[in-house]
């Protein structure tokens, strides 16, 4: 017989010290779930007529203990069948019988970032911290006050089973849309992305009519026309039953359904009669969501559960011809076997929703920017404006990438014998699926300089004089950045303009001088070659110098462009080291 660990035997004891608990089962062996496990009861509550009152609870440990996680179900006999916020759905029963799987959420939602009140790590107190954190539970829940008008809003627990991402594209914007359109239920379309992902690209009417269309970059519109049809429907509000529970199986998808105004027999089967050919399907269950609990909504939220293959072609019920009624029949009764609803993945790649980590602000966001050089500092340039929101980018350079690049290149070595902008097109728009990369396969000329045109922000990485003459041909007002690095990038060069007349004088004579000095050392002898009989010596630097330079002129030019007072500024940075040669950080050293 399995017997726990003296840490166990020992933390359990705190279950003693709680007025409010009864312990009704001792530490018990699970054979099905491989777990520990102790039952209690809440005796008393702050409400007398509480759901809570003497209900019965399971604390779960792993056989780690101390390590490893504690948590606490209700029972199956006795305790609680409601899905409350900040609780796993509850309307599902572990395989052993004794507990349901709504584990209640007993941690802080920083504690993960921050640390902050974090569950205690002392074998001593793990046990108490939770059952503590489960009564504060209780008694928030008792007040209707789980959530507020403040916390942002949680979409409640749903049990995934089928393992494919449907990805779409909601915001204020769609979430108007919608409201404009009317339409409750249509066909959707979806591209296939690889990796399982599905890309919803346009949601249609019963009446063949364009409902809402979803926008995306050109990763996902260069994917093969390799597209699945599915059927959607929207409702009005969130479908949850039992409080916060979403519906495990069709019967209460069914009465969510009705509820609503939407009969299975004649709405949904007109749907399922859309997409009979032998293959599953994806059904998208629409529905408004809130910013903050109990706010207005603010964009519609997808669901997605997989059909079973309906009845097609001569599959129909038995007695039956070849017709819908027939069909109808056998999927009535291929429905009511199924029983489960195979929940699948979906996500909301809306930009703004996969920023969320950080994002430049609207006025940096909304212009078109044009890089011109892909070469190290190029591509970390451009790679750092795409992580950060920006999703229109120009990029011209002639170069090919050879393997000698790759040293500080973001490109690698399937890209090599290429040209540099096809691959980092391909490679910037697999960052951000909201991304545009257009490219220009030519060095920048007098002859192709109108390419410019249509961009709002120049940012020149050459470092070569004819490119800074070919941009004072351009006579209407841009933004141009000029940036480049200095012998091993121990310095940054940076210069700014807003205006008609850019041209070689923006450099002050004390950048010019500084950059003189650079070129001194840069002797010939010096310099390392790139192979064996190559007549072309390389510039001496390494990735994280040039990722530092990138950095720096990126938090530059996102602040200059959000400063339009500004019409020039011009400075140099220079990195700088202690005594024991450990580097302290870049210096501004001349503006």
């Amino acid at each position: 017989m399995k017997t726990p660990n003296q840490y166990l035997l020992e933390a359990r004891r705190c279950v003693d010290e709680f007025q409010q608990i009864e312990l009704l089962t001792d530490l018990n062996w699970d054979e099905v779930e491989h777990l520990w496990y102790l039952s209690i009861r809440i005796c008393n509550t702050n409400e007398e007529r509480s759901v809570f009152l003497n209900s019965v609870w399971y604390v779960t440990f792993e056989d780690i203990f101390p390590a490893g996680k504690i948590k606490i179900f209700p029972a199956v006999n006795g305790g609680i069948i409601d899905t409350f916020y900040h609780q796993s759905n509850n309307g599902v029963i572990s395989e052993n019988g004794l507990w349901r799987r709504g584990d209640v959420c007993l941690k802080d939602s920083l504690e993960y970032m921050a640390d902050i009140n974090k569950e205690p790590s002392n074998f001593m107190d793990r046990i108490y911290w939770n059952i503590k954190r489960l009564l504060e539970w209780v008694d928030k829940a008792e007040k209707n006050c789980l959530v507020t008008n403040k916390d942002r809003f949680e979409l409640p627990d749903i049990r995934e089973s089928y393992n494919i991402d449907i990805i779409f594209n909601e915001d204020e914007i769609s979430y108007m849309q919608w409201e404009d359109s009317g339409a409750k239920s249509g066909i959707v379309k979806l591209k296939y992305g690889g990796n399982r992902q599905y890309f919803v690209e346009t949601f249609w009417s019963l009446k063949n009519n364009i409902c809402v269309k979803n926008k995306w970059g050109g990763y996902v519109n260069g994917l093969n026309d390799d597209s699945i049809t599915g059927i959607w429907i929207i409702l009005d509000k969130i479908p949850v039953i039992n409080i916060w529970q979403v519906p495990n199986t069709i019967a209460e998808l069914k009465n969510i359904l009705e509820q609503n105004g939407i009969s299975w027999e004649k709405d949904i089967m007109q749907l399922f009669d859309r997409i009979r050919d032998g293959k599953r399907h994806p059904f998208l269950i629409g529905f408004p969501i809130p910013e903050k609990f109990f706010g207005e909504n603010r964009n519609y939220h997808w669901w997605s559960w997989v059909l079973p293959v309906l009845s097609y072609g001569n599959k129909v019920h038995k007695g039956f011809r070849v017709a819908k009624k027939g069909w109808h029949l056998r999927d009535y009764d291929l429905l009511n076997k199924v029983k489960k609803l195979e929940w699948s993945y979906s996500h909301n790649w809306n930009q703004r929703q996969i920023l969320n980590r950080g994002m430049f602000e609207r006025d940096v966001v909304k212009k078109k920017y044009a890089i011109i050089g892909a070469g190290a500092i190029g591509a970390m340039i451009s790679e750092l404006l795409v992580r950060s929101g920006i999703y229109r980018l120009l990029i011209i350079d002639g170069d090919i990438i050879s393997v000698g690049n790759l040293s500080r290149h973001t490109l690698t070595i399937k890209d090599t014998n290429h040209a540099k902008v096809i691959g980092l097109k391909k490679h910037l728009e697999s960052i951000n699926s909201h991304v545009h990369v257009e490219i220009v396969n030519e060095y920048l000329s007098y002859n192709n300089l109108d390419i410019l045109t249509s961009c709002d922000v120049i940012i020149d990485c050459t470092a070569k004089d004819i490119v800074i003459d070919v941009l004072s041909k351009i006579k209407v007002e841009k933004t141009i950045f000029s940036v480049s690095v200095g012998f091993k990038a121990e310095r940054l060069y940076f210069v700014y303009y807003k205006g008609k007349e850019f041209n070689e004088t923006m450099f002050s004579q004390q950048i010019v001088e500084l950059i003189e000095k650079d070129k001194q050392k840069m002797d010939i002898e010096q310099l390392p070659w790139d192979g064996v009989g190559c007549w072309n010596p390389v510039f001496p630097a390494m990735e994280y110098d040039m990722y530092m330079a990138a950095s720096i002129a990126v938090e530059m030019i996102t602040k200059l462009i959000n400063n339009c007072s500004k019409r020039i500024y011009t400075c140099v940075f220079e990195k700088k080291y202690d005594r024991d040669g450990m580097l302290i950080g870049y210096e501004k050293i001349c503006k």
